[in-house]
């Protein structure tokens, strides 16, 4: 008979063949949406960016971010040689804060204030471009334009959906008697990869990596059969929004007996099920799951619970990032790290037995879903048609905590890839983080737009 943690480590196993099929499930995605209209299908959403910046541009863009909740508004200075200076004014609006259930106006005077308040903090009131990166749903039908549609996250704003975002902003500028113009609406997504190409020129993918996950690259306009007259020559690229965090279905992912009761308690059944596999929002939650069955079968913590794990979602994934990040210390500073993350109702004492369970389970799940993210990274490469017998770098930008400050996450992704291209092809592929897409990427769009 099988024990529980070889049980469960067959679970989390992502094989060769179950990669390849999730590189492949991935393509057929893309082309998919690359051919479906927007109105049917919420994934490969055009983004009408088809410039690149070198790095060597200069001058100064505004960048606005309104996400569910915090604006932020910056000014970035670019000076050339990928260097920037970046000076921001940062608002919260609480959840019961009445713009979110207000008027229009009231709505886009607030955010207006604060562009006046950034104009004031850096001295100037001469004509500036601005990029808006707009964390919700919207209609976009140009490089500025676009519909707004309802937006959730809890704003009901009177008078807002269906008008055009760019809109709305300039007559608010208007009203305040202030020079500023639209010339982007972007994804954040859209906005990582711009901002790392400003310093690596050669990016290819911009990738988000955090409690969500999405992704953004260049594709042929000629193959995005969804857009209508674009009249744009064939080989010109257009940066593509994925919506990646939707994608999958059981036909091509590998999912589990976890992975699906953690599907089954969601409040969003079947959607986003890819996501639910490797992204920081889930990671805890598997990690809970995975745990139990060791509990059940008397194997950790001699059968007793913990009270973090007696509710779904109550282990968050920071707890299992900290299970890692004390995998390799002394058994001392291990016990007293994860008492301080479970508790037991009748006191039960932890032992290096039970640590060591605990942390193969965490990295049983963390690496799955590091090879998760490189599946999907293999894929936009592929979809790419990439001239793989060349030489020159190919840069990956990934922005998100789960990239960032998981222990060891990029070098587990970066062996996905070498297992995938080999050590030749893989040594040319450089995984960097990548940041501030809300502000250097919305301004570098808005620069690469501006009125000539």
């Amino acid at each position: 008979m099988i024990d529980p943690l070889t049980a469960i480590r067959e679970a989390f196993e992502l094989s060769p063949t179950k990669f390849e099929a999730l590189v492949k499930g991935f393509q057929q995605e893309y082309n998919t949406g690359l051919t479906t209209s927007s109105a049917e299908i919420a994934t490969m959403i055009p983004s009408y960016v088809t410039r690149m910046p070198n790095g060597k541009e200069k001058g100064t863009f505004l960048a606005l971010d309104l996400g569910g909740s915090t604006l932020r508004v910056s000014a970035v200075n670019l000076l050339g040689e990928g260097e920037v200076k970046v000076t921001e004014v940062r608002r919260a609006i609480a959840v019961a804060d009445p713009l979110r259930t207000g008027t229009s106006d009231a709505f886009f005077d607030w955010i207006v204030e604060a562009v006046d308040e950034l104009l004031s903090k850096i001295n100037t009131h001469t004509p500036l471009s601005m990029g808006v990166c707009w964390s919700f749903p919207i209609d976009q039908t140009g490089i500025s334009t676009g519909t707004i549609l309802r937006m959730g996250k809890g704003f009901d704003i009177k008078g807002i959906e269906g008008k055009d975002l760019n809109i709305l902003f300039q007559e608010a500028f208007k009203r305040k008697a202030i020079n500023v113009t639209v010339t982007a609406i972007l994804n954040d997504t859209v906005g990582t990869l711009v901002a790392h190409a400003y310093t690596h020129p050669q990016a290819r993918i911009g990738f988000i990596y955090g409690t969500g996950v999405n992704a953004a690259y260049p594709e042929k306009v000629s193959r995005i059969q969804k857009l209508k007259n674009h009249n744009m020559g064939p080989d010109v690229e257009m940066l593509i929004n994925t919506e990646i965090d939707i994608f999958g279905n059981e036909s091509y992912l590998p999912l589990n007996r976890f992975d699906l009761a953690l599907d089954a308690t969601h409040s969003q059944p079947k959607f986003q099920l890819y996501e639910k596999m490797m992204s920081g929002a889930y990671l805890g939650e598997l990690t809970r799951l995975a745990s139990l069955e060791l509990i059940a079968s008397g194997d950790l913590f001699k059968g007793n619970i913990p009270n973090q794990f007696k509710n779904p979602w109550d282990f968050s994934s920071a707890s299992v990032s900290i299970l890692e990040s004390n995998a390799v210390t002394r058994w001392e500073d291990q016990k007293v790290a994860v008492e301080t993350l479970l508790t037991f109702e009748n006191e039960y004492q932890l032992s290096a037995t039970d640590l060591s369970l605990l942390i193969q389970v965490a990295h049983l799940i963390s690496d799955r879903a590091a090879r998760l993210a490189g599946g999907a990274m293999v894929s936009l490469l592929e979809q790419q048609k990439i001239n793989l017998s060349e030489t020159d770098p190919i840069v990956i930008g990934v922005n998100g905590s789960v990239y960032e400050l998981y222990p060891q996450m990029p070098e587990r992704i970066q062996q996905s890839l070498i297992d995938w291209f080999g050590p030749t092809i893989s040594s040319r592929l450089q995984i960097s983080l990548a940041t501030e897409g809300g502000s250097i990427g919305g301004a570098l769009i808005a620069m690469l737009y501006q009125p000539r």
